[in-house]
């Protein structure tokens, strides 16, 4: 009976039931394409910050360095499980030139860096550390890929010595376009020979056992009076720069998404009124043989459950269509989510 009544029903009201549909596929979409983008980027960051050992407590610091000092506060402190000190060789962007095109006008601080060799590693657009740079190669912080600044190949020149880009990297410190510097990686040689022309800057890290007692640790690094010419960074803080760029995209279309809903909701119930007061006549009929009141409502309310559930069917489908667009810079900057169970769910 239903679905007799759904037919008819439908081939009298094609218009109304072909709009209604297209809202409740397009709300569909938008909520499953925002679900599909908070799945994967809090898989992709937490892979990435994962395989990269993203330390939980960075002190940035410019000036002399007693690095014995630091080692032994570290050695004595019993939340601390590693310590390393990174150097970070700043170099004014005019003197980075990659053929036709320089970083003279970078508002970044971009500099040069050798791999580290116990956390806070680099890694390659597969997720690998990147060991064993040879002389003369260079790898490039992704975000220059994503701005055409160079490629594969390309010619390099850093201070007045040539490179060869030899890939790009990921850098969980310091991808993010909200962080303020961006690491080269070079060899160990390579950033020996150029270390004259730019100015060290350190980056004093640590992992902890237990990341909970951060605000305990970052008290007792600042009771010590240790080196802190520099902004102090956390784990946290490092999450959510990564993810604060493509979590505002997600934020606008789950905004849109709750327009779109309400809209196709308000649509239902304005043409479910008028199909009613229509209908008085036929209601007064139905009552009359004796058809309960909840018998009526189902009557009317299936065929906008068909419609929801082809609408949705719809949406969802159209979501994952357009999923790999919008996932373009989430996969470029963290790589992919591994959490595939939990996306489909």
């Amino acid at each position: 009976m239903y679905s007799r009544i759904i037919r008819n029903d439908i081939l009298k009201s094609k218009a109304i039931t072909l709009t209604t549909t297209i809202f409740v596929a397009v709300a569909a979409m938008l909520v499953s394409l925002a679900a599909i983008l908070i799945v994967n980027l809090s898989g992709a960051l937490d892979t990435l910050m994962t395989q990269s050992k993203t330390p939980h407590f960075m002190q940035m610091h410019l000036g002399e360095i007693d690095t014995d000092r630091l080692a032994s506060f570290a050695e004595q402190n019993s939340n601390v499980e590693e310590y390393q000190v990174v150097e970070f060789l700043g170099i004014e962007g005019a003197e980075f030139i990659f053929g036709d095109n320089s970083l003279a006008n970078s508002v970044q601080d971009n500099g040069l860096s050798v791999q580290n060799e116990k956390f806070d590693y680099l890694l390659d657009l597969n997720g690998n550390i990147i060991n064993n740079v040879s002389g003369g190669e260079l790898y490039v912080p992704v975000a220059y890929l994503k701005d055409n600044t160079t490629k594969i190949g390309d010619k390099a020149i850093i201070s007045g010595k040539e490179f060869t880009v030899a890939g790009f990297l990921r850098d969980s410190t310091m991808n993010s376009s909200l962080s303020a510097s961006k690491r080269f990686l070079v060899s160990d040689d390579d950033f020996i020979e150029i270390a004259e022309f730019g100015s060290i800057e350190y980056l004093i890290e640590f992992r902890l056992k237990n990341f909970s007692v951060i605000g305990e640790f970052e008290a007792a690094y600042a009771s010590a009076g240790l080196e802190a010419n520099g902004p102090t960074v956390t784990y946290t803080l490092f999450k959510m720069m990564n993810a604060i760029s493509d979590g505002m995209m997600v934020a606008v279309i789950l905004l849109i998404s709750a327009l779109v809903v309400t809209i196709a909701f308000m649509s239902i119930r304005f043409t479910l009124l008028a199909k009613i007061e229509d209908d008085y006549r036929e209601i007064g009929v139905m009552k009359a043989i004796g058809l309960r009141l909840s018998d009526i409502k189902k009557i009317y309310l299936a065929k906008y459950a068909v419609i929801a559930a082809v609408g949705s069917i719809i949406g969802f489908i159209l979501s994952l269509m357009f999923q790999s667009v919008l996932l373009e810079n989430i996969r470029l900057y963290m790589g992919k989510a591994k959490t595939l169970l939990m996306l489909w769910l």
